[in-house]
């Protein structure tokens, strides 16, 4: 909620934050590159046949 009141008082829409702040045990964010490498691997996987593709 403090990211939404100081947008709309200041106009602000992107902030910076320390190293500190983004790993907190409060920080709420994922780690996007991670999930990338998995989706690349998924279609890699589907793509070029012949490989060990398990049931889930």
């Amino acid at each position: 909620v403090y990211g939404k009141d100081v947008a709309e008082k200041f106009g602000v829409e992107e902030m910076e934050v320390t190293d500190e702040v983004f790993r907190s045990k409060y920080a709420r964010h994922f780690d996007q590159a991670e999930n990338r490498m998995h989706t690349i691997k998924a279609v890699m996987a589907a793509t070029l046949g012949n490989l060990y593709i398990p049931k889930v």
